[in-house]
């Protein structure tokens, strides 16, 4: 580390954003000095110093200064053709986060980026022409712009393409073609999708039915976050569904749900608690 400061204090670029990549993400973190050895590569002329101080600023400063600040080294950055801080820039634009709002705008820095191959900006341009936010919304479009992120490992757009093959958007219902994105979504980390994945091994719904497979995908999902997944293992543990009946791992995933607002299942707690209630009277 010592070594690395010196480099980084003599004009180094290179080792201003390993040091500040050390502070940023090895534990313990120190977001503070991260940003200050990210605004030295940056001030020095480091393209992707810029854009990661921008996004620190940005996201955990959170300030409308530190927003408006990180507008301005996305801009440096983007300059520069560097395709991440196009993305932020836009993303910026889009939700006047720093700037005033500019969906026009913003659609122009995800076209440069997605021009140079980058998947955050397809995916970004087909949600607009998903919602039609800052362009005529267009479903077609939409497709073309995901399937041509998914095929670079974008998540979001694979699971947004299984969800229209599902039938969303008022698209004719292409099952095959929906359960092949959402395991590809499902491959890529998304949790929703191996949720929306296990709901269908669970019900036999365009694949064979197998519960365990379900469960699997459930706690896969829960684990990634997604707080209706957890509500879900819950019932398997607690009906013996594709777990082996288990009421303390029911209730403990139960809790789980329930801390992430999902009623179903502090339902089922409180039914839970009336029917140990119950039992312990009878004892």
């Amino acid at each position: 580390m010592a070594t690395l400061r010196a480099k980084a204090t003599s004009g180094d670029s290179d080792a201003a954003l390993e040091l500040a990549f050390r502070y940023d993400f090895d534990p313990p973190r120190n977001r503070r000095r991260a940003l200050r050895w990210y605004r030295v590569a940056a001030d020095l002329g480091h393209v992707d110093a810029q854009n990661y101080l921008g996004e620190l600023l940005r996201d955990h400063v959170s300030t409308p200064d530190a927003k408006h600040e990180a507008v301005s080294w996305f801009k440096r950055a983007a300059a520069s053709d560097h395709s991440e801080a196009q993305v932020s820039l836009g993303v910026s634009l889009f939700y006047g986060e720093g700037v005033s709002r500019n969906r026009t705008l913003a659609l122009k820095w995800y076209r440069r980026a997605s021009s140079r191959g980058n998947a955050s900006a397809m995916f970004n341009i087909g949600q607009m022409y998903r919602t039609g936010q800052g362009v005529r919304k267009n479903v077609d479009q939409a497709l073309h712009w995901y399937r041509r992120a998914a095929a670079k490992g974008n998540a979001g757009a694979a699971h947004w393409l299984a969800r229209i093959y599902d039938g969303l958007e008022d698209r004719p219902e292409r099952t095959r073609a929906a359960i092949r994105w959402l395991k590809r979504a499902a491959d890529l980390g998304d949790a929703q999708s191996m949720c929306n994945l296990g709901v269908r091994f669970f019900n036999g719904q365009g694949v064979p039915q197998d519960r365990a497979k379900a469960a699997v995908l459930y706690h896969d999902a829960a684990n990634a976050g997604d707080e209706w997944a957890a509500y879900l293992l819950g019932l398997c543990y607690l009906e013996g569904t594709g777990k082996r009946r288990n009421r303390q791992h029911a209730r403990a995933w139960f809790e789980k749900s329930d801390a992430k607002g999902v009623k179903e299942a502090q339902d089922a707690l409180e039914q839970m608690d009336i029917q140990d209630l119950q039992k312990t009277r009878c004892d």
